[in-house]
């Protein structure tokens, strides 16, 4: 009991040394800023590569506004929703030259996560640039890969009623497959998922798996809670409509999105502390 007392009270205080000697806000404003930036490229390119699958535009919009909806708060309002739908609907992706652009200006945000998280661990970045180019390609196209695990986990429920009549029997679904907040929580999951890639690529520090996992598992949890208190802040008591117009469902949006980059930035400061306390620290070859 003592030895746990004396490792946790080193872990919280490096935690606090680091908070204290690297600006977390500053961080997670330049990631809100980044992501901004590469939000509708980002959006567009993944409406057309889903759109491309099922054959379908409109559907492809429905499908990607259906899950976006189970990452922000909803209480930012039908204005963001309307001008996605609008943004997306319009698009115009044309030739490779069109596609290679929108990749290019959505890894902003990816390169980034990656220089802040190093920044954090301790790390020097020593890696070209090709290398680091490279490293936000896989985190895009990891968040694209989860993204669509979400849309088809969506649409086997949906249809699961059709896929019974198709077989001609009854398929009974775990009952927490069938809770109506059954696609928040795996939502959370595959946050968990992906911030835990993030902590073990992003950084020049080699962070290992068991640190990587325990602080994603954290940083999920606290994404899923803080989701739920800023869906209620906005509801009972922000109202940014009235300062902002139609652009108050954007302001709480883009709040939404740095409080996002904290718990990130925060969970990766945890993963390398924990990382630390096992083994000296290494960087990657």
């Amino acid at each position: 009991m003592a030895f746990r007392k004396g490792w946790l009270w080193r872990v919280s205080g490096e935690i606090v040394r680091r908070l204290r000697e690297h600006d977390l806000m500053m961080m997670a404003a330049a990631i809100a800023f980044y992501w901004l930036l590469a939000f509708i490229p980002l959006l567009l390119l993944g409406t057309s590569a889903i759109g491309y699958v099922l054959g379908s535009s409109d559907r492809a919009v429905d499908e990607v506004l259906a899950t976006a909806r189970r990452v922000i708060p909803r209480a930012t309002g039908r204005d963001v929703e309307e001008f996605l739908r609008a943004l997306i609907q319009s698009r115009h992706v044309t030739g490779m030259l069109g596609i290679g652009f929108l990749l290019w200006v959505s890894m902003g945000v990816f390169e980034i996560i990656t220089a802040s998280l190093t920044t954090l661990t301790g790390g020097r970045e020593t890696r070209s640039y090709l290398r680091r180019k490279l490293v936000a390609f896989v985190l895009m196209c990891t968040v694209g890969f989860l993204f669509l695990i979400a849309l088809i986990g969506g649409w086997l429920l949906a249809a699961w009623p059709g896929i019974e009549e198709f077989v001609g029997a009854r398929l009974a679904l775990p009952a927490f497959l069938t809770d109506p907040s059954f696609p928040r929580y795996f939502t959370s999951v595959l946050m968990g998922v992906l911030l835990t890639i993030v902590y073990r690529v992003a950084p020049v520090r080699d962070i290992r798996w068991p640190a990587a996992v325990a602080s994603a598992a954290v940083a999920a949890i606290l994404w899923h809670q803080a989701k739920v208190v800023f869906n209620w802040y906005l509801t009972h008591y922000a109202r940014y409509s009235l300062f902002y117009g139609i652009l108050g469902g954007f302001v709480g949006l883009i709040l939404w999105v740095f409080y996002t980059a904290i718990i990130l930035l925060f969970g990766g400061l945890l993963a390398d502390v924990l990382d630390r306390s096992g083994r000296p620290p290494r960087n990657r070859d």
